[in-house]
């Protein structure tokens, strides 16, 4: 039977070598001279070196604002502030920051594309569970692309890194997950591939996890909790399956 709508289990999802295929963060100095011209077309004039070294800068800033362990920027924040510094107005900032950090992501991104077996991955949970994200990443840039990929509606709730100023492990963004959610840790399985940050996170909050096996690579030296069960690629229905198994439930 499925459980009632108020109170289905989540299945909480991390993003990339999880749900996509990623080779991004490719930043050289022509990224800087492609967004220097960009803007210069926009009528913001930034020599390449400046524009570089400011974003720089802002970022740390920002990081140093966030602490903790594992501190994250909202990249809107600091290409704000940096237009800011160029005395972009409000309104011009308002319309000018979203694409640029758009572009930004765009000209750093050589492949993006849903991993094999995603779609049927979450085909084979809807229905018993509700689905939700929790991951390290901007919104800025991965909102858009899990709209562009085609999966943003099948997420009740989203969460990144950048909107607590906080990356995994810290259980920060677990934990603003499950109060967007309004569950509790028992009633949510944690899903990713990376048995540091997704495994030891989530257990920091009592949330079991899948890890899926796609070769991730844990810090050494670092003692790390067991997860629920380990999933290698090619049976896109497993997690649905382990999922349904852990919470008692039965299809009729």
């Amino acid at each position: 039977m499925v459980a009632p709508e108020s109170r289905r289990p989540v299945l909480l999802f991390d993003v990339f070598k999880t749900l996509f295929v990623f080779d991004g963060d490719h930043v050289d100095d022509e990224t800087f001279v492609f967004l220097a011209d960009w803007l210069r077309y926009r009528g913001v004039a930034l020599e390449p070196e400046h524009l570089a070294a400011r974003f720089a800068a802002l970022t740390q800033v920002q990081l140093a604002e966030a602490g903790g362990d594992s501190p994250d920027v909202d990249v809107i924040a600091v290409w704000d502030a940096l237009l800011a510094e160029q005395d972009a107005t409000a309104a011009r900032r308002a319309v000018l920051t979203p694409e640029l950090a758009l572009t930004y992501r765009q000209i750093t991104t050589r492949e993006i594309a849903l991993w094999p077996g995603t779609r049927a991955m979450l085909d084979a949970c809807q229905g018993d569970f509700r689905l939700a994200i929790a991951s390290n990443t901007q919104r800025a840039y991965t909102e858009a692309e899990l709209r562009m990929l085609g999966i943003w509606d099948d997420f009740e709730i989203v969460r990144f890194s950048s909107d607590v100023r906080a990356c995994k492990p810290d259980p920060k963004l677990f934990r603003a997950a499950l109060d967007a959610l309004d569950c509790t840790p028992e009633e949510v399985i944690y899903v990713g591939d990376n048995p540091y940050d997704d495994v030891l996170g989530a257990d920091a909050l009592g949330i079991p996890t899948i890890l899926l096996d796609r070769g991730t690579q844990a810090p050494s030296g670092v003692e790390l909790p067991t997860p629920l069960a380990t999933v290698a690629d090619g049976d896109p229905a497993a997690v649905a399956r382990i999922a349904r198994r852990h919470f008692g439930l039965e299809r009729c």
